[in-house]
């Protein structure tokens, strides 16, 4: 038997039609479903950033070419419509002026302010400064702020520094990376132990 006369039967074209929409619905019904999550998925994360980059690097110089800044991150997820940047263990090396040491900065968490140009630390902050005769100056805190229009860092949380010979804790500081001058704010206390 041919299939053209089944065709002109009106019960076999509404048969068929009904197949089709059902196929149709099917598919789409389990497009809706659940599936595994994609390596670009598991990589784009839950927080659903507009852009993303994994072990990224920044490098910043000042407008004579000096290196100022060396960046890195495991990850960094931008969102444009709060203008703001999340890092995740941000590590990064500050440069003075004329040679003077570098300062070395870690934290867990940091978020870039873009319009402000502000970088939020949080978690353990450690910020390590080689002081005169090579012996390192450490600060640590729970959060610190770099301004970087101004060069400075500052908090209002309780910080601890350590060298070689003393301890100073305090609550609240700030520093001006380019003068190398670091102003403790209240609650100022400090042990001193001269070598033998």
């Amino acid at each position: 038997m041919s299939a053209q006369p089944l065709l002109h039967r009106p019960w076999v074209r509404t048969l068929s039609l009904a197949g089709t929409i059902v196929a149709l619905f099917f598919l789409l019904w389990q497009s809706d479903e659940p599936s595994e999550p994609t390596e670009a998925a598991s990589l784009r994360g839950e927080s659903e950033p507009d852009g993303f980059v994994v072990n990224g690097h920044y490098l910043s110089y000042d407008e004579t070419g000096r290196l100022t800044t060396r960046f890195r991150s495991p990850r960094i997820e931008q969102f444009e419509s709060r203008s703001e940047t999340v890092m995740d263990s941000p590590r990064a090396t500050l440069y003075g002026q004329g040679g003077d040491p570098p300062w070395q900065v870690e934290a867990t968490e940091g978020r870039f302010l873009e319009t402000d140009d502000l970088v939020h630390l949080t978690g353990d902050v450690k910020v390590i400064r080689e002081a005169e005769g090579g012996r390192p100056l450490t600060l640590t805190t729970t959060a610190l702020t770099m301004n970087n229009r101004d060069r400075t860092v500052y908090t209002d949380k309780p910080v601890e520094l350590t060298d070689a010979v003393s301890q100073t804790t305090a609550t609240g500081m700030k520093a001006w990376i380019d003068d190398r001058i670091l102003e403790l704010e209240s609650q100022v206390e400090g042990r001193y132990e001269p070598g033998n």
